[in-house]
């Protein structure tokens, strides 16, 4: 079984570099890795990345949603195309405008696609901010 490093880069209880084995955990972490990162963050690949900066401040409206949809979607099937993008939900909250956390349930094109649709873990990318996995 193939590890990677932990993404973001952390140590492990024992001062190691953290590495992650379970080939589920390493495709999350990836994609994560692209929607929470904005285009020009990363010097020597300055495409990477998903723009959401451009609806931090929009109207919380379905043309909105659909538009994160389809930013999130767009990049993700760009810079990790082995990940299946099953579902993007924008969850906008009339309290904190300008906050929006934006799900990402994902799925893999090389596994059974009956383990992948029990498979739950959503991505959350608050942009300009944080990310969380629920």
């Amino acid at each position: 079984m193939s590890k990677q490093l932990s993404v973001p880069f952390s140590l492990d209880s024992s001062g190691k570099i953290a590495e992650v084995e379970n080939p589920d955990r390493q495709m999350s972490q990836r994609v994560r890795a692209v929607v929470a990162t904005s285009p020009t963050e990363r010097v020597m690949q300055p495409e990477f990345g998903t723009d959401l900066r451009a609806f931090l401040f929009a109207s919380n409206d379905s043309i909105t949603r659909d538009a994160i949809r389809h930013t999130v979607q767009a990049s993700t099937s760009r810079w990790e195309p082995k990940a299946v993008v099953k579902a993007v939900e924008p969850v906008m909250r009339e309290d904190e405008q300008g906050i929006a956390d934006v799900l990402v349930d994902i799925g893999y094109s090389n596994t059974d696609p009956e383990a992948t649709s029990k498979r739950a873990e959503d991505i959350v990318v608050r942009p300009g901010g944080r990310v969380d996995t629920y």
